[in-house]
């Protein structure tokens, strides 16, 4: 690895979230209602029920693999995820910033989603080349939130100090306050222009720019 790396959200910071409201809210129901012969809003509500009852805490929430062991259904995850990669879309400046940071830094991906989704989404997206490694809380750590510990992993995994890596997220408390305390520098991507702090980014483009600046020191 390079001696300095910059880590990338993924979900609400390179890709829209219409992908992944397609899969767990239209993607899963529907095979469910196929599957059992049972009305599609019978389907959904069941499953937007049991959703909630699992809740967000644990890792079987964000498991496709789980739901469709379950549900008992035919059907496996990368045939699911395949039926909705037409909804997989970057955020207009997503592109150019990582092609143009790629030139200079070694880029990865820290992510909340399991790898399955990850690796779809950057390969539709062309993307999957720019990055030197892919990391997934939910995946490689068992854990749903990503905490310090997290980053602290991804930091000795690469073998690069964590004040050698730059995280970029659009959650403030798991891409800026977890990354901070394991000793990375990170920014706070905040795309509604609802926070305006010296760790906020209203866009990739800003973001890209504060790198800039930061190689100038």
């Amino acid at each position: 690895m390079a001696d300095k790396v910059i880590s990338f959200d993924l979900d609400g910071t390179i890709v829209q979230s219409e992908f992944g409201n397609k899969v767990w809210l239209e993607g899963l129901p529907k095979a469910y209602a196929q599957e059992k012969n049972i009305p599609y809003e019978t389907a959904r509500s069941y499953l937007l029920a049991s959703y909630d009852r699992i809740g967000s805490d644990k890792k079987e929430w964000y498991d496709l693999s789980y739901w469709i062991k379950l549900l008992n259904l035919t059907i496996t995850p990368i045939e699911l995820l395949q039926k909705y990669v037409d909804s997989i879309v970057l955020y207009p400046d997503a592109e150019d910033v990582i092609k143009s940071l790629s030139e200079n830094y070694d880029l990865i991906i820290s992510s909340g989603a399991m790898k399955e989704f990850i690796e779809i989404e950057l390969s539709h997206t062309n993307l999957i080349d720019y990055f030197k490694y892919t990391f997934s809380s939910t995946t490689d750590m068992n854990i749903v939130k990503k905490d310090p510990l997290f980053y602290n992993m991804i930091a000795k995994t690469l073998n690069v100090a964590s004040n050698n890596i730059t995280h970029v997220g659009d959650n403030e408390v798991y891409d800026y306050i977890s990354p901070k305390k394991a000793g990375f520098s990170a920014f706070y991507l905040c795309r509604k222009y609802q926070l305006n702090k010296h760790y906020t980014v209203f866009s990739l483009f800003e973001f890209e720019d504060k790198m800039r600046d930061l190689s100038k020191l």
